[in-house]
């Protein structure tokens, strides 16, 4: 039995691992950090869709948030969230507002905000919006 929960926590660990994430050490300044094309310093652990483009991400006084482009299908993005922000500690509720839109109200222990995933102006791009605040 406790080789079992042992091999489950350790799987667990790697697994988790394996999820990209947004992170960087540090923390945002009280003035604020505002960076094109990449993530700012102390930005949240929050997953990243494989090979998604940074457009652009802001941290001020702890609250920070993010806009993401990538080709994918909508609900591919959609399930890989509804999956990864679980396993990185977040508690979720996913809503679909429109067939191109969908909310994640997304919590932590320290955090709480939003991921948004939509299908942007082009009609094939996937937009993705995060925002995260002390709570």
């Amino acid at each position: 039995m406790k080789k079992k929960i042992l091999l489950i926590a350790i799987s667990s660990l790697i697994l988790s691992a394996c999820i990209p994430r947004l992170s960087s050490n540090g923390g945002s300044t009280d003035s604020g950090e505002y960076a094109k094309g990449k993530v700012v310093a102390g930005f949240p652990g929050l997953p990243r869709y494989p090979k998604s483009q940074v457009i652009e991400t802001i941290g001020q006084k702890g609250s920070y948030g993010g806009t993401f482009v990538v080709d994918k299908d909508i609900l591919k993005v959609v399930k890989f969230y509804n999956e990864s922000l679980p396993k990185l500690g977040w508690e979720v509720k996913v809503r679909q507002q429109s067939q191109y839109n969908y909310l994640f109200e997304i919590k932590n222990s320290n955090l709480y905000g939003t991921v948004i995933v939509n299908t942007a102006a082009d009609g094939e791009t996937v937009a993705i919006s995060m925002a995260a605040s002390p709570r």
